[in-house]
Parts: structure tokens; C-alpha cells; sequence
């Protein structure tokens, strides 16, 4: 290895504006330049300049849709790299600037496609706690119990998330929350489902989930959640 890859992410991400467009884009939604640019209190100008280096560096994807341009983080894998950097302790000078514990984008936010903050750090507790999930050797896996929960009371299809390459269930350190979350096909196919369904909904901010009024009776009745 001789570092080559790491010295061109390393670059693409020094600049501060660039760290927050990719932090903005960890939504796992497409944005536009100018949402960007509003997002990081940049004028339009300078954000396509920074789009174009994100590009280049392979860490931001751009699709056209009729007159107007798309922007998305490259991948999946990328957002998890991204989002595991940001949750590393280092011995820094200064603290890094994290939002506060249960606040906005601290409470429930998308972490590219699974639910993060506090909201996430919560249910992952509610499934180790009704064992729908056991830890083993810091491998989580979903057990029979979970299995039936998630099918006969939610509806995901959990035989299809069997097939998929992706493994279902791996544990992340929360950003904010400094407490682990579920990530991986299930809690993915749990966050489409409740936004779908009107559990959750995105703010302006786009990284940003609000639970809605259905959300927090469906949420108490099915997972134990309290608001």
C-alpha cells in the first residue's frame, strides 16, 4: 500500500465546505448544487467548484434529471467510511464540533439509509433487550423471534434481505449519540418502511427525521419507544 488512495480522500475531504457537503449528502438523498450550497453557506459558484473535486475524487456521483443536475454520495460503503471517521475518538486539541445529544439531527437523522442518533441508539437497545437480536464476538445477528416480529407485525420481507450480498445487521458507533446503532439491510429495509408508511418524515435538511404523529403511536405500540 503506498497510501495513494488514502492521500486523494484525505485531499478531496481537507477543505471544510467539502467535509460538509459530503456530511449533507450522507442523507442518501440526491441533492441539487444550490441545496448544497445553501446547505454549507457557500455561494452557488463555489459549490460547483467543490462538486467538481468531489467528483473527480470519485466521492460524489452526478445524475442529470431533465434541466437539472443530481448529486450523491458515491456509494453506500463510502457514507459508512465517512460516518465511522466522524465517530472516531482522536487525542484533538480542540472537542470536533458535534451537535447536542437529542437535538434535530441528534434525535433521528438517516445515516445514508438506516436510522441514526438517538432514535437509532434506541432501537437498537429494544432489540438486544427483546432479544431480536443477540451479539456475538460484536457480530450481530437476528433471531427467530426477531424474524416473526419484523414479518408478521412490520411486513419486511426478510427472506429477500437473505439474498442480498449486504450483510443484514452490523453495528455502528453513533456520531452524536457515542453509543452503538444497528446498520445493514434490515435496519435499511426498517427506515424505507417508515418513511413509507408515515413514521417518519424528512425535514428541509434532508439528513434531518422527524417522527410524525403516527410514528410515535406506531413506534410506542410495536417497539416500545417514549417520547
Amino acid at each position: 500500500m503506498n497510501g495513494s488512495r488514502i492521500s486523494s480522500l484525505g485531499t478531496a475531504l481537507a477543505d471544510p465546505t467539502r467535509a460538509a457537503t459530503i456530511a449533507a449528502l450522507l442523507s442518501g438523498t440526491a441533492h441539487t448544487s444550490g441545496e448544497l450550497a445553501k446547505a454549507c453557506g457557500v455561494a452557488p459558484s463555489t459549490m460547483s467548484g467543490h462538486l467538481s473535486k468531489l467528483i473527480d475524487a470519485g466521492l460524489v456521483e452526478v445524475e442529470a434529471a431533465g434541466r437539472h443536475r443530481h448529486y450523491r454520495i458515491a456509494s453506500r460503503e463510502l457514507a459508512d467510511l465517512i460516518e465511522r471517521m466522524d465517530s472516531i475518538e482522536l487525542p484533538e486539541t480542540n472537542e470536533p464540533n458535534r451537535p447536542r445529544p437529542g437535538e434535530s439531527i441528534s434525535y433521528a437523522r438517516s445515516c445514508y439509509d438506516h436510522i441514526a442518533g438517538h432514535l437509532g441508539v434506541e432501537l437498537h437497545n429494544i432489540f438486544l433487550d427483546r432479544e431480536w437480536v443477540v451479539v456475538r464476538d460484536n457480530v450481530p445477528s437476528l433471531t427467530d423471534a426477531g424474524e416473526r416480529f419484523l414479518v408478521e407485525d412490520i411486513g419486511l420481507d426478510i427472506g429477500h434481505l437473505r439474498t442480498l450480498r449486504r450483510p443484514m445487521l452490523r453495528i455502528d458507533l453513533d456520531w452524536t449519540e457515542r453509543r452503538d446503532h444497528l446498520a445493514g439491510s434490515m435496519p435499511a429495509a426498517l427506515m424505507t418502511y417508515m418513511l413509507d408508511n408515515r413514521w417518519l418524515a424528512r425535514r428541509k435538511e434532508k439528513r434531518v427525521l422527524v417522527v410524525t404523529e403516527i410514528g410515535r403511536k406506531k413506534l410506542s405500540e410495536h417497539f416500545g419507544v417514549t417520547f
